[in-house]
């Protein structure tokens, strides 16, 4: 039992240290290589804590292989934009000059009524008011509003 203790406190540090080296993001702001990479380090870590038949080691090689790949990914996006679009793709136009575009919202699996919430949660009362939702790289949707329109702020 001791020693499941002292290899979890090991793969917790160790974990913690890759992470921060990982970079500071929340989890609905991960890019898909960064939530990969948490997803397979958290299921690569658990083996070798519960199975003492697992040297440390052969343990321990599978997460710093995934956190230095990871590193460079992140490294190689910010320097390359080739790279960065390969790995985390481009905006995608969902709603412009009045109308939905169909093909866009199909690629990205999102409906109309999603957008037109987005549009909603934003403080706008209708797609008429925005000029164009876009939909980033981090799945966020960006709702830029008509010249004339502003996004009400009463709450109402």
């Amino acid at each position: 039992m001791t020693i499941i203790i002292i290899r979890a406190l090991i793969f917790y540090i160790l974990l913690m240290l890759m992470m921060k080296l990982m970079g500071k993001r929340q989890i609905g702001e991960m890019q898909l290589s960064e939530l990969v990479t948490t997803v397979l380090l958290s299921e690569l870590a658990v083996l070798p804590v519960t199975d003492t038949d697992i040297p440390l080691l052969h343990g321990l090689m599978p997460l710093i292989m995934i956190s230095s790949i990871e590193v460079v990914i992140s490294f190689a996006s910010r320097k390359s934009r080739f790279f960065r679009i390969l790995i985390n793709g481009n905006p995608i136009t969902l709603y412009e000059n009045g109308s939905f575009i169909g093909k866009n919202l199909t690629k990205a699996r999102i409906s109309a009524e999603d957008v037109e919430a987005q549009i909603r949660i934003n403080g706008f009362h209708s797609a008429s008011e925005v000029d164009k939702v876009i939909l980033e790289r981090t799945g966020k949707m960006s709702v830029l509003p008509k010249q004339s329109a502003a996004p009400n702020q009463s709450g109402e």
